[in-house]
């Protein structure tokens, strides 16, 4: 039986253990921003700061990516306001790593996609998202792991 460092098994299901440091730290910043601005008379942007900190926390909780091996089915569900969809193996085309630069060359975050074929439609899911290339392939062989994509190159 594996083990997985991103995901967690539920019976058949495999749920992605969201990552809660990048949005905490964004969500306290947020805080203390709003701190600052409501002590110095500005509270309506600071009432503005906690609601976007507690939508950071609210997303974080509500974000949800879920392979059943069984169905053999993907449900994402990016956000708190967007409803989750269901896809089906057979709709995968592929993954998207997408790494942003600073100063064209140290890498600052990476990201990891999923692209899915709807009815002719491309459908976009972010997975994760981490500080190194080393994480996010990990990740990626994880998934593939999991879905089985790599049983067929065998």
């Amino acid at each position: 039986m594996n083990t997985y460092q991103f995901y967690k098994k539920e019976g058949n299901l495999y749920v992605f253990k969201n990552q809660p440091i990048f949005s905490f730290i964004l969500a306290i910043i947020m805080f203390i921003v709003a701190g600052i601005s409501y002590k110095n008379n500005i509270p309506l942007l600071g009432l503005f700061l906690v609601a976007v900190g507690a939508l950071i926390i609210a997303n974080f909780f509500a974000r949800k990516f879920v392979i059943d091996t069984q169905q053999q089915t993907i449900t994402c569900k990016p956000s708190v306001f967007v409803a989750s969809k269901t896809y089906s193996f057979q709709d995968f085309t592929h993954f998207q790593v997408l790494a942003m630069k600073y100063l064209g060359f140290l890498t600052t975050n990476v990201f990891l996609n999923i692209y899915f074929d709807m009815n002719g439609k491309e459908q976009k899911f972010m997975i994760g998202q981490a500080l190194t290339h080393k994480s996010i392939q990990k990740m990626v062989n994880e998934t593939e792991d999991i879905m089985g994509l790599n049983e067929n190159m065998r």
